[in-house]
């Protein structure tokens, strides 16, 4: 049985800080607690794999890896023996994470003697392939991915324009939160992948890239103040530095072997939908008045396409039905896709 090093996605590692506490990771942390981030700086280093949140201990766990631990090990994965976590601040850019994980493989074959196979949970999944980015000759034999936006996704943009709520009643991790991470563009769509779609005359033009295009649409940080020249120079950069991020990936070479999970049987956006001069992107599940043009069948927030979009790469694409996008990192027919795929 191959070495097997597990990158989660997003919130799946604690972030804790010595005079704060934990910033993610802890019950308190879905209802409050500090900001995942501000302007002044990122506070906090990560830690553990977060494997459960107890919510109702013995009643109800918010389950982040704990289920798909043990049906690794169910397999005969043994925990730091055969099976690893690649445990990473998410709230950094990609290419320096990749760059951290590159070496954490290399450190793996060395002190196992051989190649290992990867598996990129959601987010888990563009870190592996700027990790290829960032060495080329990576000792990995398998990569598989479950639910990972390759090609980004429009949920990562719903997420950044209006905000990302943990559990109800859980507290909302506002636009801000989210733009004052270094990180917070990764997911979002390609540059060949952004699309928009028009519901009146004259709209449906727009380049995503273009700070212009989130202060004339109003999204995100600019909702209330499209000239606040904080942003605005924050902004600018984070998206150069995404454009460049792209051309990094698909420079990535293709692993030897690459199989993608992903999740179908969900109409799921695809397009920036532009109406009154305003960019609609409602998030997971909201699809009242998406015009059919800019929806596809997916998990609710990827398509097989941008799940499986690798350039150079031939992969093996396993469907699985869901009934939203965490399910393919979080359900028995996801855990039963991946062990079939590591077999």
């Amino acid at each position: 049985m191959r070495p097997l090093l597990v990158v989660p996605g997003l919130f799946q590692t604690e972030i804790h800080d010595h005079e704060q506490g934990h910033i993610w990771g802890r019950l308190r942390n879905i209802f409050g607690g500090p900001p995942i981030a501000t302007l002044d700086g990122l506070r906090g280093k990560p830690g553990a794999i977060v494997r459960v949140i107890p919510v109702i201990p013995g009643i109800f766990d918010y389950d982040l890896m704990l289920s798909l631990e043990r049906a690794i090990c169910g397999a005969g994965y043994c925990v730091d023996e055969t099976l690893h976590y690649f445990a990473y601040d998410w709230r950094l850019r990609i290419v320096d994470l990749g760059v951290q994980l590159a070496a954490q493989v290399r450190q793996l074959a060395e002190r196992t003697g051989g190649p290992i196979d990867m598996l990129g949970l959601s987010n888990g999944g563009p870190m592996i392939r700027a990790a290829f980015a960032a060495d080329r000759t990576l000792p990995v034999e398998r990569v598989v991915t479950s639910g990972a936006p390759l090609d980004g996704s429009i949920e990562t943009l719903a997420c950044l324009d209006r905000g990302f709520q943990f559990a109800p009643l859980g507290r909302t991790v506002s636009p801000a939160q989210f733009m004052a991470c270094p990180g917070a563009l990764q997911a979002i769509p390609s540059p060949a992948m952004a699309k928009f779609v028009g519901q009146g005359e004259g709209e449906g033009a727009a380049d995503l890239y273009d700070i212009a295009t989130w202060r004339r649409l109003r999204m995100s940080v600019f909702r209330r103040n499209p000239d606040d020249p904080v942003w605005v120079e924050i902004m600018t950069k984070r998206l150069a530095d995404m454009r460049d991020t792209w051309r990094v990936l698909d420079g990535a070479p293709a692993p030897r072997r690459l199989i993608c999970i992903c999740g179908t049987g969900i109409p799921t956006q695809i397009a920036v939908v532009l109406r009154k001069g305003r960019a609609y992107v409602p998030g997971e599940g909201r699809l009242a008045g998406i015009p059919p043009a800019a929806i596809a069948d997916g998990d609710g927030a990827l398509t097989i396409e941008q799940a499986s979009a690798w350039t150079g790469a031939e992969p093996e694409i396993v469907r699985i039905p869901v009934s939203r996008h965490r399910d393919t990192v979080r359900t028995p027919v996801a855990f039963a896709a991946i062990l079939k795929a590591l077999a």
